[in-house]
């Protein structure tokens, strides 16, 4: 088929299937399903199931003036399908673990439409031999906005919109389908200045934050923008560090309180800038849950130097805030009895999740460059394993690179054991922090308290309103959030791991049933819904694990967006 000459892009993720052991991938390599994944992994039934819209091809396509379609999670026959439209350029998006997948889909490309050209871009494209690897004419090496403009012939400096979308494609807890369009999802910089040696998002950007929304404003406004299309209240924050711009938070905080929205909001943050800020700050801005990178126990890292994380992840649950803690397991200074010690210490925190990853030297970070210089890099080991779950990519003093997978699985195993089910845990957290929060905001109302913006901290001040009416909105959001929450108890309760966890689990029942009243006739109906559909669930995994496929990833469906320029120069989308 002739190519068009007038420029049209196409921009692709590999396709399907994923987290499927085959010829182009590998099972764990496929973050498809994160949670699952690497966050509750082998909690089984009580595992959440989530499934995420691949957001920076929409952000690509809203921002160039070349028309554009975007096809997320294509099977083969789709993408072959698609590549009939007679598109100039094709942009893959792919991550290293799905390098083969990329070039499959590059090779058919280069046979059947040899004129068509090959740009790759994601964190795939720093791999060194990309270019060997996969066949392209093209690298975005960085950021895709301004290099995507520039390509094309366009102005890589003018204001970038950013798109309006949800999130969440599936979600599952318990076996059943969960609401997706409840939340949306926003992207307010690119980057971290913090500059961790093994982190890949850091050197992809050059150690440097690159801000899309640039003031407490603009992230507002963005905030209205969703609210009023897809009448939505709460956000997930993708940004490294989101708090780091302390000045962009407070005044986002101004605008919520002069406008009486209560919005919510998942983010990442370092321990510093939280210690910082303060809980008080957190809860007033409408942060439900934070993930935070608390590494290792050893004094290796400047950005929790000083900081009692264990205190730190208390406070926060302790004010309704769910804690995703994060930590590095095989690093340098680990022997046998310093990872089981960091191991023990991570359960310790008693976050509602926590992470653990393997330390993977990843092409392009500090870690990787300094592995290479010392030869501490296991040759020929395959991009498609290189997912910080598996095996070690590296030569350690004291474990072998295959003994590594097992120990990071019971790792998992041992936080859920001693943890109980990340459900439960959110839920015990969301109603300590609705108890806390209540009995407060009464105290400060009666002290004649109110919030100063100034110092962060609520003091008394003269003229102080009888009652704040902007803690209000917060608590009766909690209250909601709270009776979204008490279905999933009974199914924990059913299958918990262990006597403690049962255990716990009862207590929050109990602690709900004081603080909710009894649960009505239709609040059992739902609770004995979930708990069916747990055991229907149950049975569903173990099924595949007796197939030998344990993991049995939900698969996306397939989604196909076209974005072109209008007679007004607005860029408008259509899904098709």
């Amino acid at each position: 088929m002739p190519v068009a000459s007038a420029p049209r892009l196409l921009l692709t993720t590999v396709c399907s299937p994923y987290g499927v052991q085959g010829r182009d991938s590998e099972a764990l390599g496929m973050q498809m399903e994160l949670l699952n994944n690497q966050i509750t992994r082998e909690q089984g039934v009580h595992s959440p199931r989530a499934n995420f819209w691949t957001f920076p091809l929409y952000f690509l396509a809203e921002n160039i003036n070349v028309p554009a379609t975007v096809l997320d999670f294509p099977s083969w026959r789709v993408f072959k399908k698609a590549l009939q439209d007679g598109y100039t350029h094709v942009g893959i998006s792919f991550i290293q673990t799905n390098v083969l997948k990329a070039r499959r889909m590059a090779e058919y490309i280069r046979n059947r439409l040899p004129q068509t050209k090959i740009i790759l871009g994601g964190y795939g494209a720093g791999l060194p031999d990309v270019r060997r690897l996969v066949p392209c004419d093209e690298v975005c090496p960085g950021e895709g906005v301004g290099w995507l403009r520039s390509y094309f012939g366009e102005d890589k400096d003018r204001p970038v919109r950013h798109p309006v979308m949800n999130g969440v494609i599936r979600k599952y807890v318990y076996g059943i389908r969960c609401r997706t369009d409840e939340s949306a999802v926003i992207f307010p910089g690119l980057g971290c200045s913090n500059a961790c040696f093994f982190c890949s998002t850091s050197s992809k950007f050059g150690h440097e934050y690159i801000p899309f929304l640039d003031s407490g404003k603009d992230v507002f406004d963005l905030c209205r923008r969703c609210e009023d299309e897809l009448g939505v209240r709460e956000f997930a924050i993708i940004d490294e560090n989101f708090l780091l711009e302390r000045n962009r938070a407070r005044e986002l905080l101004a605008e919520m309180e002069r406008e009486g929205k209560d919005y919510n909001f998942s983010i990442f943050s370092s321990a510093e800038v939280l210690s910082e800020l303060g809980v008080d700050f957190l809860v007033r801005l409408g942060v439900c849950a934070v993930w935070v990178g608390v590494e290792t126990s050893a004094d290796v890292f400047g950005k929790v130097r000083n900081i009692d994380a264990g205190k730190l992840i208390a406070e926060l649950q302790q004010n309704g805030i769910s804690a995703i803690s994060s930590s590095i397991l095989f690093m340098e200074h680990h022997d046998r009895e310093m990872l089981e010690k960091d191991i023990e210490w991570a359960i310790g925190l008693g976050s509602d999740m926590h992470q653990f990853m393997q330390l993977t030297p990843l092409p392009g970070t500090p870690l990787y460059e300094q592995y290479r210089s010392e030869g501490k890099l296991i040759g020929q080991f395959p991009y498609t394993r290189m997912s910080g779950q598996n095996a070690l990519n590296f030569y350690h003093p004291h474990f072998g690179s295959e003994e590594a997978g097992e120990l990071t699985r019971l790792a998992f195993r041992r936080k859920f054991e001693a943890g109980g089910p990340a459900v439960v845990n959110m839920a015990r957290t969301i109603l300590r922090g609705y108890r806390s929060a209540l009995k407060q905001t009464d105290r400060r109302d009666l002290a004649g308290m109110s919030w100063n913006p100034d110092s962060l901290r609520y003091d008394r001040r003269r003229g102080a309103p009888a009652s704040d009416s902007y803690m209000r909105l917060r608590l009766a959001a909690m209250r909601r959030r709270l009776e979204e929450y008490r279905p999933v108890l009974l199914a924990g309760w059913l299958f918990s791991p262990n006597a403690g966890a049962r255990r716990r689990c009862g207590e929050v029942i109990r602690d709900y049933a004081e603080t909710l009243g009894p649960p009505c006739t239709l609040g059992r109906l739902k609770s004995a819904a979930v708990a069916f559909s747990a055991g229907l669930e149950h049975l569903r995994i173990c099924a595949g694990r007796v197939a030998g496929r344990p993991e049995l990833i939900r698969q996306p469906p397939v989604r196909r967006v076209s974005y072109f320029t209008n007679g007004a120069g607005q860029r408008e989308s259509r899904e098709e």
